[in-house]
């Protein structure tokens, strides 16, 4: 079985001139505080688009937090790659392969790198954010959320199951939905309670809210080795973090991780002003460049390819003819051009 964690135990091995994940003077100019950061994996080269997006984003909305990166071995060995980080200004830390121990000579393989944060100690806090994702307004608040020692903070799953995939449990419809149960005016999440339907019990990991610690990293580690419903989990990291923290993770609201399905099945509850992060679960924005603009769901791509296009901008036009290269090489095989 690979080595569990972040290289070279909890600081990791660090790139792009970054020295525990923070880059070299970031923190004496005032700006970005070096205690606690915002993460997101990558493990190959199809969502880096996404991750301009979203490195974009908190940085317009004036983060005084930097986004540091999860890359894995395949990413640190693409040598062209990392240069794009670089050209992004954008710093990485290489995390080794998380996977379970094989049952029956079987692996479940996924994205279990995202369990890798909780290792990394020499943060305060941590958000671990996806980067289908992109930024509304500031989100900085979410350093400051009061988390009892031991938990989490998420948002809820949407186990509305609009689409009626087959592959999702029979269990999730709109009456056993979090967010039916949510306070429809303010957005409040319904409490979990033990009398909570089991649904009110699971979260999407798109977004959460976590401060490393060994024990914890090791809670999490040991449940993924033994656990017996770890061969059939469908969501990874997500469901084992339902099964590790349940009874201990703080419902956050859903602005924080506005799946973009939610802005049909849950109209009641969404407002287009509340949501501060947006998340493009299922097709992705990047993938056409046409969408239906009249579409409840899809019309929200815009907001997606409003903020690319400050990326493009700054790429094409830069006077760096490297990092021109470095757009045509990299983002433009990823990103649709029409």
């Amino acid at each position: 079985m690979a080595s569990n964690g972040v290289t070279n135990g909890h600081n990791g091995v660090v790139k792009n001139g970054i020295k525990n994940g923070i880059k070299n003077g970031a923190s004496e100019n005032g700006w970005y505080d070096p205690t606690k950061i915002w993460t997101t994996l990558l493990t190959n080269r199809a969502y880096f688009g996404g991750l301009l997006v979203l490195d974009h984003s908190l940085r317009r909305h004036r983060s005084k937090y930097r986004l540091v990166v999860m890359v894995t071995r395949a990413v640190e060995e693409d040598t062209e790659y990392m240069e794009a980080f670089a050209a992004a200004d954008i710093p990485t830390i290489v995390v080794d392969k998380i996977e379970p121990a094989p049952r029956d000579g079987k692996i479940n393989k996924g994205t279990w790198e995202k369990l890798a944060p909780w290792s990394f100690t020499q943060y305060e806090r941590v958000v671990l954010l996806d980067s289908d994702q992109v930024i509304l307004q500031n989100i900085d608040d979410m350093m400051e959320v009061d988390i009892p020692e031991g938990w989490i903070a998420s948002t809820h799953a949407c186990t509305c199951n609009p689409r009626k995939l087959p592959h999702y449990s029979k269990d999730w419809v709109p009456e056993n939905c979090a967010f039916t149960a949510a306070d429809q005016e303010t957005g409040q999440p319904a409490p979990i309670t033990p009398q909570s339907p089991n649904n009110h019990h699971l979260l999407n990991s798109g977004t959460v809210i976590l401060q490393p610690s060994k024990a914890q990293y090791d809670e999490l580690i040991h449940a993924m080795n033994t656990h017996p419903d770890v061969p059939n989990m469908i969501f990874f990291d997500q469901d084992l973090l339902a099964i590790v923290y349940r009874g201990r993770w703080k419902p956050l609201p859903y602005h924080y991780n506005a799946l973009k399905p939610m802005r049909s099945c849950h109209s009641g509850l969404w407002r287009d002003d509340h949501v501060k992060i947006l998340h493009y679960i299922l097709n992705k924005p990047w993938k056409s460049r046409k969408y239906d603009a009249n579409d409840t769901i899809e019309s929200t791509h815009k907001l997606w390819w409003d903020e690319f296009a400050q990326v493009e901008k700054e790429w094409t036009e830069s006077a760096d003819e490297r990092k021109k290269e470095l757009w045509r090489n990299v983002v433009v095989p990823v990103v649709a051009q029409e």
